[in-house]
């Protein structure tokens, strides 16, 4: 366990806070009272706006208390660090596991609880060493931090842990909960210690005689801390507190949005955290609808404990006809964020009306002996950013052509065939037959005149002839 024994050992207790303060950087705040004054009205303040908190479990794992502690943990979303002793890992390494699972940092307790400056240098090696070995032939995933049991620790350990490569973690708010303390004096204990923007990690533990008090009373200690601005935080590979690292996601108001119109994008942060955070934005488009919509803007700011931030997406308003395309937004990364691996998606809903086709009136001279070709002229009255196929029938047969997005115009081949030179001219229609991505407009009328007449060829007289 973290502390507890005799008097004596709870002297070096005392002095352990004091090394593991000079180590923070941090000043031992003095002990204080939970409760408020009778009357009084605490203030809401934002969260994390008063700094961290870092919950530490020491002595574990236990099959009575730890799985219960993890349930309270994990339904409040809160981290914390468990310091293990390699023989309960041997003996609870189901336990143990689930810790590993449940995403919560693990650090090493020694095998068997012993104070380190007891020991020779070579035990001192062989307790953190068999501990990360057991922890490791479980799947565990533990860290390079340590706690030395009591809180014992001098110069001679602090080296010889050190060169393993370990981080000694000590603590700044002891409540004493392996003392037979009550749940609520563990709680009144912990929050009373708690001070603005210090280093504050509590000790605590899952694996005495005491720790089901201890289990009682840690939803209250989450409650209360987090009503008065703090939030909970893990310790980083130099033993501090670390401020949460929220998961960003964007969400969009609506699932659609017209073309001239916009629609609301909303960045959530899954958690609250104890410093300015950003998260940068990606809009991703179709290549045909390439700067048909815009952000208002690419980088989101949250403020301290700021868990929501809001911006348009604009669709701008054009006069092409186009399919309704889908565009997505997604957080792609930022400051003190993780980007989410979703995101919000948006169709552009096109208002267009589809192009009008017409058929332009031509006149053709037909040929006596040949079929002559008929170019009819399409015209449409405004651009698509779709295809528009145009298909014509009549006397004249049948035709089509396509019109490739962005165009206006195009020509339909028809034929006539071969006509007599004493027929009179006459009007033949083309009829729009059919107008895939468009509107059928006006029919062509194509006046077919007869072959130029020819003159036979004149007599050569005798003379001539002669």
């Amino acid at each position: 366990m973290g502390a507890r024994g005799s008097s004596r050992v709870g002297a070096v207790v005392v002095a352990a806070a004091s090394s593991v303060v000079a180590l923070l950087g941090a000043t031992v705040p003095p002990a204080a009272s939970g409760a408020a004054p009778a009357g009084a009205v605490e203030r809401v303040v934002r969260p994390c706006s008063r700094g961290l908190v870092a919950l530490t479990f020491d002595d574990g794992p236990s099959g009575s208390v730890t799985p219960a502690l993890l349930r309270v943990l994990r339904r409040q979303h809160v981290p914390a660090t468990f310091f293990m002793v390699g023989s309960r890992v041997a003996s609870a390494p189901d336990v143990a596991r689930a810790v590993d699972r449940g995403g919560f940092t693990i650090g090493n307790h020694t095998w068997s609880h012993t104070d380190l400056r007891t020991q020779t240098d070579a035990e001192i090696r062989a307790a953190l060493s068999s501990t990360r070995r057991q922890m490791l032939h479980q799947h565990l995933h533990p860290g390079w931090l340590m706690r030395p049991p009591y809180g014992a620790i001098d110069d001679r350990v602090r080296d010889v842990v050190r060169s393993m490569g370990y981080t000694p973690v000590l603590w700044t708010i002891d409540p004493r909960d392996w003392a037979g303390r009550s749940a609520a004096e563990i709680e009144a204990s912990v929050v009373g210690a708690v001070r603005p923007h210090a280093t504050n990690i509590v000790l605590q533990h899952d694996g005495v005689a005491n720790s089901p008090a201890t289990l009682a009373a840690v939803p209250g200690e989450i409650t209360t801390l987090r009503a008065r601005g703090y939030c909970f935080a893990d310790l980083d590979a130099a033993g501090r507190p670390t401020p949460p690292v929220p998961v960003a996601r964007v969400t969009a108001d609506h699932r659609s949005v017209a073309e001239g119109g916009r629609v609301g994008l909303t960045v959530h942060l899954d958690r609250p955290t104890s410093r300015p955070t950003s998260a940068r934005l990606e809009l991703t488009v179709p290549p045909s609808v390439d700067h048909a919509v815009s952000l208002s803007t690419r980088t989101v700011r949250f403020g301290v404990g700021q868990q929501q931030a809001h911006l348009w997406l604009h669709a701008r308003q054009d006069r092409l006809d186009e399919h309704d395309e889908a565009v997505t937004v997604g957080v792609v990364g930022g400051s003190g964020v993780r980007p989410s691996t979703t995101a919000a998606r948006i169709t552009l809903g096109d208002d267009d009306a589809t192009p009008l086709a017409d058929l332009e009136d031509i006149a053709v001279r037909a040929a006596a002996d040949a079929v002559t070709p008929v170019e009819v002229p399409v015209r449409l009255d405004r651009a698509s950013d779709l295809p528009v196929r145009v298909l014509v029938s009549g006397e004249l047969g049948r035709a089509r052509v396509v019109l490739p997005p962005g165009t206006t115009s195009g020509v339909l081949v028809l034929t006539v065939p071969p006509e007599s030179a004493d027929e009179p001219s006459r009007v033949v229609v083309v009829e729009l037959a059919r107008v895939v991505n468009g509107r059928a407009g006006r029919d062509a009328r194509v006046t077919v005149d007869p072959p130029e007449p020819t003159e036979p060829p004149a007599r050569l007289s005798r003379r001539s002839a002669g």
